[in-house]
């Protein structure tokens, strides 16, 4: 479920909640790649957006960027709605509206996403941009444990079943 497989894009895209750890990866793979601008997506924040100071994820994501010393002006926040359900599809279908709005250069882009969730969040951005751009993917390890023996952690075996089955359902039952 943990695929690496980029195409090397001039986008750097994170969805959703993205922990430290994973932005200071992205932070090393944009310095190191050949990106333009990172692209922080993502929906309503569900708790706790009264103290943060943050209506979304996307907005707290590239607040985080900044606090760790990244440029301003090669961030864009793109806020999802206030989806309960596929909010990845939604958040990829705002970047795609985004894109085709502001009439941005981009053939190619590159989703970073944590361990497993990897595989699923591919699949749904290329479902959204509609074969229009070539869509790869990025997978920070998740550091709460160890992918090669998920099995011998609750939250390693919470994890791959949780995300197994949303890759199923995505393959099996998901209609754009």
């Amino acid at each position: 479920l943990s695929v690496n497989k980029p195409v090397g894009g001039n986008i750097l895209v994170l969805d959703g909640q993205m922990p430290d750890f994973s932005i200071k990866e992205a932070i090393h793979i944009f310095d190191t790649g050949s990106y333009d601008l990172v692209i922080a997506t993502g929906g309503q924040i569900q708790t706790g957006y009264f103290i943060a100071g943050y209506q979304t994820m996307a907005e707290l994501t590239a607040s985080s960027f900044l606090q760790m010393g990244f440029d301003k002006e090669k961030i864009v926040v793109i806020p999802g709605g206030e989806y309960k359900r596929d909010r990845t599809y939604n958040s990829a279908v705002s970047l795609r509206k985004w894109i085709e709005d502001n009439k941005v250069d981009v053939k190619k882009m590159d989703v970073l996403a944590v361990g497993s969730h990897a595989r699923r969040s591919r699949v749904l951005f290329k479902k959204a941009m509609k074969n229009e751009y070539e869509v790869g993917i990025i997978s920070v390890k998740d550091p709460a444990y160890n992918p090669d023996k998920w099995w011998k952690t609750s939250v390693g075996v919470r994890t791959i079943l949780s995300e197994t089955i949303a890759y199923f359902y995505v393959l099996l039952f998901f209609n754009d």
